[in-house]
């Protein structure tokens, strides 16, 4: 293949500055979604809040979701794309053939985080939207 060759070293020194963007990301993710838990909680407190209230406080908690899907999914290809390009070097390390072999894949692009990731996702969407919609007993 064409383009610029890296070395194993660079590949990794690039893996690891991803994780750590992704690190930084996964902690605004986590606050975005108490604050999307929080606001669903005090909708649900509030005796007063209307149907657009929830509506809003919803939307919210989607678009925190909807965030935080893509954050994860950036995670995941940073993975992706460094196991990728170590199986383009013509010589790598048993370490390397390893990393290769735990990511599991190296097709690009990457379109959805991990399975785990997105049941997390699905469950604080329930998380959300039952403690918004659901009556109070």
């Amino acid at each position: 293949k064409k383009g610029f060759k890296m070395t194993e070293y660079e590949i990794y020194t690039m893996f690891n500055s991803g994780r750590l963007i992704g690190a930084v990301s996964f902690i605004g993710s986590i606050i975005a979604i108490w604050l999307a838990l929080r606001v669903a909680n005090l909708t649900r407190e509030n005796a007063d809040s209307t149907v657009i209230q929830k509506i809003v406080s919803s939307a919210f908690g989607l678009i925190v979701l909807a965030g935080t899907f893509i954050s994860f999914t950036q995670a995941k290809a940073t993975w992706v794309i460094t196991a990728y390009n170590l199986e383009l070097l013509e010589t790598r390390s048993e370490f390397s053939d390893g990393f290769i072999g735990y990511v599991g894949t190296t097709t690009l692009p990457v379109e959805s985080p991990s399975a785990m990731g997105m049941v997390f996702l699905a469950v604080v969407a329930l998380m959300i939207l039952s403690i918004i919609w659901t009556p109070k007993k």
